[in-house]
């Protein structure tokens, strides 16, 4: 009898073409294919899974069929009898363990492969702890210009540069921005997780040096942490269609940490649109950040050493020039000539990383100033002031309500981002996007359309002593000019922008064209001044000329002071005074942030 049971307990895999009456009837007396962490896994959402690639699913029906799709893959283990990595339950651990947990007695019914590959690699990540990761915006990268989030596996939270990083992102290659925003906008990009060394993660942002990272370690026990490790094990391998806005990178991490928690709520919030400031605010609601870690951009660095010397010319340009001679600094005290070969080093390691300078050149000069710099011992510094946390910020859409002295009532939208008037607490000073931002006015029981942006970008990038980049704009839509017509438009422009993160002033150049029934020019000089006194209140002054080519070079000047104090986070208060040529209006705003 014994070795019969063996013998049917071997053979059952190769012949079941059914399921076992007992397996069915429990399958449906429990209602397991409802249960919400088989939707998590399977990334259920709205009656269909998330998931685009075919191959994930077993059942043709798969997609939109929960139950069709648990019995395939109950009936695909059943079937199976490989003893390799292509099992069914080494490529798609995550729901094979969820159902032999559900269905204890299954795991005397199939095959158990051993799995050697993906033990292996359990072994190597030795998962222990899993931080949440936020690299701040940049906005000259369109693919992080609302910033970037991804998962750090922790095997000793020491030594982070040894661990591995889980990404999910679009598949492209693609560095021209206009395309990589209407592909990712309407999701021409395939999107996957996957896994890599953290070091090399940190590699690929070549803008890395302009962009604060934030650390979030995660509230996870150790049996949630292998949960999702299998989870992504299975995903991996597999496509989703990428949505910039929506089923981008933060959005689909938070699919790994409900499958970890087995509980549900993060993805639910976010239906159109995932901003990561948001996605991150949503992990911290539920409870599960343990605490914030801040590591400051390699531009903060190498300004606050730069700081110490800004007076001596002799010292920074010993600094970004690459002989290195000794004579220019041998003036300076222990301290500023330390400083000046630290910021050294620093230029080095941004030139090396841009490809400026070879290998075997920095290397040479790498160990030539580091020598020179040990010799002078250490030497405290003054911390790196805190950055305001970007889940301290605003949140990232806003509806504002505005009376105009004149009697007007008007009403604006926009899905994202972060604009001129808002306040600049846990954003990057300067960097503005709008993202399908509507305005509409209300006057003598008449609705107006006014404008429409479908994108609107500035990035006052600030130039000081070391770095020097170009301010510039870009935007696209419809308002009204020319005798209040509505216009399509496009406007891109740029400049220069000086200060610093309290107050800085801008002044750019900005050609547009108009289009309704022909095309019209214009070119525009802006000049403004922004000032942030505390973390709630932002001054500001605008100004605008504006010369249209059609009109016989009429020019138009608009000057615009303003001020904006946040009542809450998600609120604020704002008034402005605007003056278009001759005409003065006075303007008080309510802005409710969501």
């Amino acid at each position: 009898f014994k070795l019969l049971f063996v013998l049917l307990l071997f053979f059952t895999p190769l012949f079941a073409q059914t399921l076992p009456n007992t397996l069915s009837d429990k399958i449906e007396k429990q209602q397991l294919y409802n249960s919400k962490q088989w939707q998590r896994i399977l990334h259920f959402k709205e009656g269909k899974s998330e998931i685009d690639d075919p191959k994930f699913f077993f059942s043709t029906e798969g997609k939109s069929n929960l139950k069709s799709e648990l019995k395939a893959t109950i009936q695909k283990l059943l079937n199976d009898s490989s003893d390799d990595e292509n099992s069914t339950l080494c490529r798609y651990p995550s729901r094979s363990m969820w159902i032999l947990e559900q269905l204890p007695e299954l795991k005397k019914m199939i095959k158990i492969p051993q799995c050697h590959a993906m033990q292996q690699e359990l072994k190597v990540l030795n998962a222990k702890q899993i931080t949440l990761i936020l690299a701040s915006a940049h906005i000259n990268s369109p693919a992080s210009a609302f910033g970037h989030t991804f998962l750090r596996i922790d095997s000793d939270t020491t030594t982070p540069l040894l661990s591995y990083a889980v990404n999910y992102a679009a598949q492209t290659d693609e560095d021209n921005g206009f395309v990589y925003a209407y592909q990712g906008l309407f999701g021409g990009y395939k999107g996957r997780y996957s896994i890599e060394p953290y070091s090399k993660k940190l590699k690929e942002y070549s803008d890395l040096e302009q962009r604060d990272v934030w650390e979030y370690p995660l509230k996870l026990s150790q049996e949630e942490i292998d949960r999702m490790i299998l989870h992504i094990f299975e995903i991996r391998h597999f496509y989703a269609d990428y949505f910039f806005l929506e089923e981008n990178c933060s959005y689909n991490l938070l699919w790994l940490i409900e499958v970890a928690k087995q509980n549900g709520g993060l993805t639910d919030k976010f239906n159109f649109k995932a901003i990561p400031i948001d996605t991150l605010r949503a992990v911290e609601r539920a409870g599960l950040i343990q605490k914030t870690l801040y590591r400051p951009s390699k531009r903060k660095k190498i300004l606050q050493t730069a700081k110490a010397i800004e007076d001596i010319p002799k010292a920074i340009n010993f600094a970004k020039s690459l002989d290195y001679n000794s004579s220019h600094i041998e003036h300076l005290s222990k301290a500023q000539k330390a400083d000046a070969l630290e910021l050294a080093i620093h230029l080095l390691q941004i030139r090396h990383s841009h490809n400026e300078i070879d290998k075997k050149t920095y290397l040479n000069h790498f160990i030539r100033v580091l020598k020179e710099r040990s010799q002078l011992g250490k030497i405290e510094h003054a911390p790196i002031k805190r950055a305001t946390p970007p889940k301290e910020g605003h949140p990232s859409s806003k509806i504002t309500f505005t009376a105009h002295n004149s009697g007007k009532l008007s009403a604006r939208a926009k899905i994202a981002y972060h604009d001129i008037y808002d306040n600049e607490a846990g954003y990057i000073s300067g960097a503005y996007i709008n993202f399908f931002d509507t305005a509409i006015d209300y006057k003598n029981n008449k609705l107006t359309l006014q404008e429409i942006n479908i994108l609107d970008i500035r990035s006052y990038a600030l130039q000081d002593a070391i770095f020097k980049p170009i301010s510039w704009q870009v935007s696209v839509g419809g308002k009204r000019v020319f005798n209040n017509e509505f216009n399509a438009y496009l406007q891109a422009g740029g400049g220069i922008a000086l200060g610093n993160d309290k107050i800085f002033g801008y002044a750019t150049l900005t050609p547009t064209l108009y289009y309704k029934e022909s095309i019209k020019q214009s070119l525009s000089a802006n000049l403004g001044l922004i000032y942030n006194p505390s973390s709630g209140v932002k001054f500001g002054i605008l100004s605008k000329k504006e010369w249209f080519k059609e009109k016989e070079y009429l020019a138009i000047e608009t000057i615009e002071p303003f001020i904006t104090y946040n009542v809450t986070k998600e609120s604020a208060i704002h008034l402005r005074y605007k003056k278009i040529e001759e005409k003065e209006q006075m303007m008080f705003s309510w802005f409710l942030y969501f």
